[in-house]
């Protein structure tokens, strides 16, 4: 395994013949202090906005 400034990394998960400036949709994960669910909550594989989840929708899918 590779280190970087003396720690142990794991390898780049990007595919590398991609270039992520190019248009496309992208998958995005955000991690929250002890997993809590501020953007909403997950029933019947349906998902239920928070009123900070409306907010970041309103935002992200600008267009």
């Amino acid at each position: 395994m590779d280190k970087f400034k003396n720690k142990y990394r794991i390898s780049s998960a990007r595919l590398q013949n991609w270039d992520y400036g190019w248009n496309g949709a992208y998958f995005v994960t955000i991690c929250t202090v002890k997993q809590e669910c501020y953007f909403g909550k997950i029933n019947d594989k349906k998902i239920t906005l928070s009123e900070i989840g409306k907010i970041a929708n309103k935002y992200w899918c600008i267009y």
